[in-house]
């Protein structure tokens, strides 16, 4: 995409320039008559380099050429059938009429067929500007174009590279309000695309051209900043660091959105975007295209000297301030797979200075009786600012194998992952694409994943919630667990999950705020808790770092809950019936397991007694239990006192204070 910017821009400018050359005669003519003006029009010429075939001057001030050939850089070319210009004079407004234009730079070529400007402001100061007279800078001659309309019918772009051959056309492509180089609208009815792609073999090894054909509807977008958009290409940021973000782009909307392949087509009802702002990068964007074409040129070209040339590439990201763009009727048939359908109601991406956000709204793929549905979806504050941040340090380091923690350090922040109502009902054996070899029929009512406030890539929040999975336990009878819950008589459950913890750095703490399981006519058990010594050494990268502060780990607090809403009871005739004993003789059973521990670990200890309390209420009137332990030193219990304990449990409990009560 940029290359193509780049060679726009490229015509654009020589375009300019030849038609500057040719209109300089314009403003010689409302003061010299004809002899000059046609002297004028030889010298200008002379001074670009420019030559036609013919030069006719009217006694109006028209200047008509034939036969225009521009010079351009090496390998290019730039060639006019006739062109006629008029300056602005009196009461008549400038123009330009060129016809069957053509450009040709290695393997592209461009054809135009004609191009009207109307109201063009072909004055003194755009000619100054534009024949060279004047000392500017490639944006500020830009900004000396008006035109009250452009118009080309037909543009024609064919292009031959690495065995891939593209014809584009654009139709009745219109420029509107164009005043000081800003465009305020444009507009096409359409465009077509047809790409034969390199042959590639397929399963059976016979290599065929792939093809694939692009079209797209009515065309209509606003607001185009000429001038800043070639400073963009060629100026650096200002050294003094003021690089404010200007919009470069503003609305646009394309529909009717048809690619096929030979394998099936994509199509989308609507693209649109509310525009993009761009800043100046560290050099134009010209000389960057222009070093990274040289150095991917380069057939000797080092495995580090790749990796450093696609990271570079990879920091253009920054120049992007602010955009979007929203898809809408998304929809895709495959001619392999003719009984599926894929569809998706909405899609959007938003990029807000390096952090992006995606979401997505009416996901549904079929195929016979198989199906697999997402209501929406959404992705925000993924980040690349710490990946672009990771990447210019490693590249002032210079060649080599980054380090563990640089390549840490390169991972974007993930931000929150959001899913709601998410439905898949697959089976095996048909023939769909869906290809699974078990049955799968999995509900989730919502999901969330959210890896927030990384050091160094690492993230040091992280929360994970799954609401409402709805499992079939008949369909997954090879899992142990799911096989002991259709034991308890569950055919089918409901089950949700949380996941909370984060770093407290001023405290060098681990906050498990909550880990828990719950179900529907099951009940839940949760976890939370505090873990101290836990300090910047755990997002260091460093393997042999991160083991060695594991042995500064203290455990600080522990809370356990318990409720129950079904599942005990379950549990407790399934064991009864295993043991051939009542239910009433399973629960003095398991009552009695407590007392029984107590014995080997702290009999007559006050917290010890008030656990078997709260079990033994528990097991004797399932309802809740709730277990909290704490340290009694600040610093809490470190690995030592734990590895003491598997030989003497007991001496952990002098180290702890144990609370406990059941409902």
């Amino acid at each position: 995409m940029e290359n193509e910017k780049k060679r726009r821009h490229t015509f654009g400018r020589t375009l300019l320039w030849s038609v500057a050359g040719i209109a300089v005669i314009a403003a010689a003519g409302v003061f010299g008559g004809k002899v000059v003006l046609e002297k004028t029009v030889r010298t200008s010429l002379e001074k670009s380099g420019t030559q036609a075939a013919s030069i006719n001057i009217d006694f109006t001030g028209h200047v008509h050429l034939n036969d225009v050939t521009v010079p351009l850089e090496e390998g290019q070319s730039l060639r006019l059938a006739s062109m006629e210009t008029r300056p602005e004079f009196l009461f008549l407004s400038g123009m330009i009429d060129a016809r069957d234009i053509t450009f040709d730079a290695g393997p592209m070529h461009v054809s135009v067929p004609s191009i009207l400007v109307e109201d063009a402001g072909i004055n003194r100061a755009f000619l100054a500007a534009a024949s060279g007279e004047a000392d500017l800078t490639p944006a500020e001659r830009v900004r000396r174009f008006s035109a009250g309309r452009v118009t080309m019918p037909t543009i024609n772009v064919t292009q031959s590279q690495s065995g891939v051959d593209q014809t584009t056309t654009y139709s009745d492509v219109v420029l509107e309000d164009i005043v000081d180089g800003h465009v305020g609208s444009y507009s096409a009815s359409g465009m077509t695309s047809d790409t034969e792609l390199a042959a590639i073999p397929n399963e059976d090894g016979d290599a065929g051209r792939g093809t694939v054909k692009l079209s797209v509807g009515a065309i209509e977008g606003q607001d185009i900043d000429g001038p800043f958009l070639t400073r963009i290409y060629t100026e650096a940021k200002p050294a003094d660091g003021a690089n404010p973000a200007q919009q470069v782009y503003g609305p646009v909307t394309a529909k009717d959105f048809v690619m096929e392949t030979a394998d099936g087509r994509v199509t989308y009802a609507e693209m649109k975007s509310d525009g993009f702002s761009m800043r100046l990068a560290e050099e134009p964007f010209l000389t960057t295209l222009e070093n990274l074409e040289a150095l991917s040129a380069n057939a000797a070209l080092s495995p580090d000297d790749e990796e450093r040339l696609g990271l570079e590439a990879f920091l253009l990201l920054e120049t992007i301030a602010k955009g979007d763009l929203q898809i809408s009727g998304i929809g895709l048939t495959s001619d392999a797979e003719p009984d599926m359908t894929f569809a998706i109601g909405s899609l959007a991406v938003t990029f807000d200075d390096l952090v992006l956000g995606f979401s997505m709204d009416g996901l549904d793929v079929r195929g016979g009786d198989n199906a697999l549905a997402v209501k929406s979806a959404s992705w925000t504050d993924f980040s690349l600012a710490p990946t672009l941040a990771g990447i210019r340090e490693y590249l002032k380091s210079g060649p080599g194998e980054p380090e563990m923690a640089w390549k840490t350090a390169f991972l974007p922040a993930f931000g929150t992952l959001q899913v709601t109502d998410y439905a898949v009902n697959l089976k095996p054996g048909t023939d769909n694409g869906f290809d699974v070899e078990e049955p799968v029929n999995v509900a989730v009512k919502d999901f969330s994943l959210a890896l927030k406030d990384p050091v160094n890539g690492i993230p040091s929040e992280v929360r994970m919630m799954i609401n409402e999975l709805k499992l079939n336990l008949a369909e997954n009878d090879d899992n142990e667990a799911l096989a002991l819950l259709r034991q308890l008589g569950y055919e089918e459950v409901t089950i949700s999950e949380n996941f909370a913890l984060r770093w407290d750095k001023t405290n060098n703490e681990l906050i498990v705020e909550d880990i828990s399981l719950s179900g529907e006519d099951m009940g839940s058990i949760s976890l939370s808790g505090v873990v101290g010594g836990f300090g910047e050494a755990f997002f260091s990268g460093d393997t042999s770092l991160m083991q060695a502060a594991l042995f500064g780990l203290t455990g600080r607090e522990l809370t356990l809950k318990l409720e129950n809403e079904g599942l005990f009871a379950r549990g407790l005739k399934l064991y009864a019936d295993r043991n051939g004993m009542s239910e009433e003789q399973a629960a003095l059973t398991l009552s009695m397991l407590p007392s029984i521990a107590a014995q080997t670990v702290g009999e007559g200890d006050p917290g010890v007694q008030a656990l078997i309390d709260a079990v033994s209420a528990f097991i004797a009137d399932p309802n809740t239990l709730e277990i909290a332990i704490a340290a009694k030193s600040d610093q809490g219990i470190g690995a030592p006192a734990f590895m003491a304990a598997t030989m003497d449990p007991a001496s952990l409990l002098q180290q702890v204070d144990i609370t406990a009560q059941a409902d």
